[in-house]
């Protein structure tokens, strides 16, 4: 390791690995779509994406018909509170494979790195394709 100190962040990851020893790899983003629909669903809602190819990305996904359910938590600058949160909403789900922050970003897990990477893809693809739909779905035709 090289010198530095680590994020505040750090924390969270550290609490994935604890809880899921199957966890090999951690990835945290912060990017446009997660921020984005992170708010509009808001801290204790649940994104729910249905009847996307895309989510046979995950783990225990084999059909797009399943739902793929990811929870928004809400942000704080304690991350005593923070880590408490996601653990609360990975202990609801043992087969969680993500979950957002609102306005903040995503946060998802696999095996190993290359993995957690094709996940982050995918739930970026998904975000977008939600966005996308969203905003459809509100222009007057």
């Amino acid at each position: 390791m090289g010198p530095g100190k680590p994020s505040a962040e750090a924390a969270l990851h550290v609490g994935i690995y604890r809880r899921r020893p199957d966890v090999g790899s951690v990835l945290h983003t912060h990017s446009i779509a997660a921020t984005v629909i992170s708010r509009r669903i808001g801290p204790g809602g649940i994104l729910t994406l249905v009847g996307y190819e895309l989510a046979k990305a995950f783990r225990g996904i084999t059909d797009h018909r399943t739902a793929l359910r990811i929870p928004v938590l809400a942000n704080s600058q304690d991350m005593s509170e923070l880590g408490a949160t996601a653990d609360a909403a990975m202990d609801a789900d043992p087969h969680l494979p993500a979950y957002l922050i609102a306005g903040h970003g995503t946060y998802t897990w696999a095996a190993d790195l290359a993995t957690a990477r094709m996940q982050v893809e995918a739930l970026e693809f998904l975000f977008a394709c939600e966005l996308h739909h969203k905003a459809e779905a509100t222009c007057p035709s």
